[in-house]
């Protein structure tokens, strides 16, 4: 028995040794070929899971709404916008009736591709005159929803 399971292993080896390679060695021809770029469509999803893509108003959290979003740069690793962040929580007591707005500049950042969509994983909001108003203080870097893959 022991003989013949050892003829039987070198008979393998012997078979899997010349596999995929061709008499003198492994001929190549041509350049490699190049990865292909992914590409697909890009998206941004709100505080509540809504994929959005380039957004002209979303919810960046519960309690903070962006609008009037002028997008450059989609789809990159890097994305920016200008828009305005809308008090609609009336913190500031919506003096005059209107809640009260301040110009941001948005960056989102953090792009994962995934099988047929990218999602931004990052926001991050500036006021573009200093300072922001009190009410939106604690707006600044938001950590974003990214579907898993």
């Amino acid at each position: 028995m022991r003989l013949h399971r050892s003829r039987w292993c070198a008979v393998l080896a012997f078979c899997l040794a010349g596999c995929g390679t061709a008499v003198g060695g492994t001929r190549v021809e041509g350049r490699a070929p190049t990865g292909i770029p992914w590409s697909g469509p890009v998206y941004v999803e709100d505080w509540r899971s809504q994929p959005r893509r380039e957004p002209d108003m979303m919810d960046l959290t519960e309690v903070t709404t962006l609008d009037r979003l002028k997008w450059r740069d989609w789809g990159r690793p890097r994305a920016t916008a200008t828009g305005v962040v809308i008090d609609l929580a009336c913190l500031s007591l919506c003096e005059k009736g209107e809640p009260p707005t301040y110009r941001v500049r948005v960056v989102l950042n953090g792009l994962s591709k995934r099988q047929y969509a990218a999602y931004y994983g990052h926001a991050s909001v500036t006021a573009l005159a200093s300072p922001a108003p009190w009410w939106a203080e604690g707006v600044g870097s938001v950590r974003l929803h990214v579907p898993k893959a």
